[in-house]
């Protein structure tokens, strides 16, 4: 599941599948969870909002139980922000 940035000191990173109504969350120390049967405009309000921490603390990680289903290395966060901000490529 491809997953979006968020502007956030915990939170680095929200994905979604509609289909299957999964929303993973990429925490800041690496670690993923899977949230079940999470609406479309839930996922649609934590992208939009000012302040994606306070929203998933109020209305996701109280209302949803998560599984950790993995952790992001930080040789994969490194090549994620180098694929966003165009950083060496070693071709």
């Amino acid at each position: 599941m491809d997953r979006k940035p968020l502007k956030s000191s915990k939170l680095r990173a929200a994905g979604y599948d509609e289909r299957q109504r999964i929303m993973e969350i990429e925490f800041a120390n690496g670690d993923v969870w899977e949230y079940k049967a999470v609406s479309p405009e839930l996922f649609r309000q934590l992208m939009a909002s000012p302040s994606p921490n306070s929203f998933f603390e109020d209305k996701i990680e109280e209302a949803f139980s998560g599984k950790r289903i993995g952790k992001v290395s930080k040789t994969n966060a490194a090549a994620d922000f180098d694929a966003l901000f165009g950083g060496k490529s070693n071709d």
